[in-house]
């Protein structure tokens, strides 16, 4: 029996060794011995390869303005592990995670005795997911694909809306290698005559979307072509555009890809308003967008110099970040620290860090996918560049160093953000 969250977390982090196995018989099993939880609750789910986690989080701040008792299950987590698990942004607490994990275990060990087991992490963590929701008085729980769609264990729910944001290169060796093979896998989160919004703006990838919507009888919008959002301003203390039914929105998170995961958001909460499964004012809208926060997402932690932590983990993400650092610190050095997985693109990736970094210092951290410095170093071959394997010996050095004439960004993964996120803030 779990007695605190500390054993759930122990417990749950052993089964990291059985890394990733896509299937969902496993889940089907288990919910089914438990009720089938995941049913009795409404949700909202959002697929693709960049912004899910944003996306949730416009959804979570507009209907959280809107009075309604939102739950949003994310990864991974930036300062606790409990925030994965989130009602109106309070994570689970340890209590809680500790009560539902023992309804879940006796149930998972017997599976996994069986040819279908044993569990993943990210299965185990879906299920308490479930199980805690169920037992909580939630309007709505917005749930993030943790890979792919198709096969992930959140595609158990019956959701009133799908979301993808776009389709990138990421997760090759599991999802496929071309873009369309990606599509395919994502758009397996659509279910018969369920609603998918997306802000993907390739053509060809297009054209499957439609083509999977109309084969489920699931009514299709593209948001980007809809709301068509203009006028877009890029600041530092934010963005600020038009839609073209709603003018002068405002949000805090930085970033014009920002303005893509927004508007996506956007197309849901409309598409709930008016079917009224949710009373949602533009009052709501306006102050739940701007009031929109997503921790290691262009991340402010100082400014003056200017410190900031990004979860950029693939080509696209690095773009992003890369054209957010040149459009609002032109006239600063750009200092890099990062550190990416071992089964990351980041050859791919490091294109885009040639383009705007003056210096780029190379690390690791304790994780098991984490790719050495070196590796990473060798694999960049640019100049002002270096690595050190101890990222708080170099984040020290460059902290030394920094003046405001530079800005340090800090990127590669969403887990080593985390990382250097605990470690700053002692």
């Amino acid at each position: 029996m779990f007695r605190n969250g500390n054993d759930v977390i122990e417990w749950v982090n052993q089964q990291l060794r059985f890394g990733i196995k896509p299937g969902l018989e496993r889940m089907e099993a288990a919910l089914a011995r438990l009720g089938n939880p995941h049913l009795k609750i409404r949700t909202i789910h959002i697929a693709g390869t960049n912004g899910k986690g944003s996306t949730v989080t416009y959804l979570r701040s507009v209907l959280q303005d809107a009075g309604y008792l939102v739950g949003t299950f994310t990864s991974p987590y930036i300062e606790s592990f409990n925030e994965r698990i989130s009602l109106n942004g309070v994570p689970i607490s340890d209590d809680d995670l500790a009560w539902c994990a023992n309804v879940v275990k006796p149930i998972v060990e017997e599976i996994n005795k069986t040819d279908i087991g044993p569990f993943t992490e990210f299965e185990l963590i879906t299920l308490i997911s479930f199980v805690y929701f169920k037992n909580q008085p939630v309007d709505v729980v917005i749930y993030e694909v943790g890979l792919g769609g198709r096969l992930d264990a959140t595609n158990m729910i019956q959701p009133l809306a799908c979301g993808i944001t776009n389709i990138g290169h990421d997760h090759e060796a599991i999802l496929g290698d071309t873009l369309q093979k990606i599509a395919v896998e994502k758009l397996g989160i659509v279910k018969h005559g369920v609603p998918l919004f997306t802000t993907e703006d390739d053509d060809d990838v297009l054209e499957i979307f439609k083509v999977t919507c109309e084969g489920k009888n699931s009514p299709y919008l593209n948001a980007l072509s809809t709301y068509a959002p203009t006028n877009i301003k890029n600041r530092h203390e934010g963005i600020q555009f038009d839609w073209v039914d709603l003018p002068n929105v405002k949000l805090n998170m930085k970033g014009l890809h920002q303005v893509k995961n927004a508007t996506l958001a956007y197309s849901i909460l409309k598409y709930l308003k008016e079917k009224r499964i949710f009373s949602i004012s533009e009052v709501n809208i306006y102050r739940g967008m701007k009031e929109a926060f997503w921790k290691g997402r262009f991340e402010l932690i100082h400014d003056e110099p200017a410190i900031i932590l990004d979860g950029a983990h693939n080509p696209e993400g690095m773009k992003n970040l890369c054209e957010t650092v040149q459009e609002l610190y032109p006239t600063k050095r750009h200092v890099f620290m990062v550190s990416v997985l071992k089964d990351k693109e980041y050859s791919e990736m490091f294109k885009y860090l040639k383009v705007v970094a003056d210096e780029v210092h190379f690390t690791t951290f304790d994780y098991p996918r984490a790719q050495s410095g070196k590796n990473q170093f060798e694999s960049y071959s640019g100049l002002n560049a270096d690595y050190d394997e101890d990222y708080e010996q170099l984040l020290e050095k460059l902290l030394d160093h920094l003046t405001d004439e530079k800005c340090l960004i800090i990127t590669g993964s969403l887990y080593f953000i985390s990382e250097v996120r605990k470690y700053l803030m002692k």
